[in-house]
């Protein structure tokens, strides 16, 4: 398992997905997952979840670090291998509050597999982001 860091501080999630950082830039990020065995449900294919903690994860990267408190997703087409990429955007981020959307495309074919979205609070919001997570 690599290690994932964003702004110098390890992403034990990113890590645990096997995530791999493409892009980072002013409220975008783009991230790369292996679609692993282990997060298939019994007919092959990407656990619902699955979808939601990897464009979770690429919101939080996008927004530089993000307290979800609420989150939807559609899954649009299974994913039953290989890579998907996250992508991910900061709409709106005021001083409270965050607004951040995602997609889920597979690497090969750039199908549309999943778009999600998320409202959180900004990381600032605790006064300090030692221990607090992207």
């Amino acid at each position: 398992m690599a290690e994932f860091r964003h702004r110098g501080k390890r992403v034990p999630i990113s890590e645990t997905l096997g995530a791999e950082l493409l892009e980072h830039a002013e409220g975008r990020a783009r991230i790369r997952f292996p679609v692993l065995p282990q997060y298939m449900n019994p007919a092959g294919q990407l656990q619902g979840g699955m979808f939601a903690v990897m464009m979770d994860n690429a919101m939080a990267i996008a927004a530089d670090g993000i307290a979800t408190a609420t989150m939807q997703f559609s899954i649009l087409r299974p994913a039953t291998g290989g890579h998907v990429i996250a992508s991910a955007e900061v709409v709106r981020a005021g001083r409270n509050l965050i607004y951040a959307e995602a997609e889920l495309h597979d690497e090969v074919s750039g199908k549309l597999l999943a778009r999600g979205n998320q409202t959180g609070l900004p990381r600032n919001v605790f006064g300090t982001d030692e221990g607090q997570p992207v």
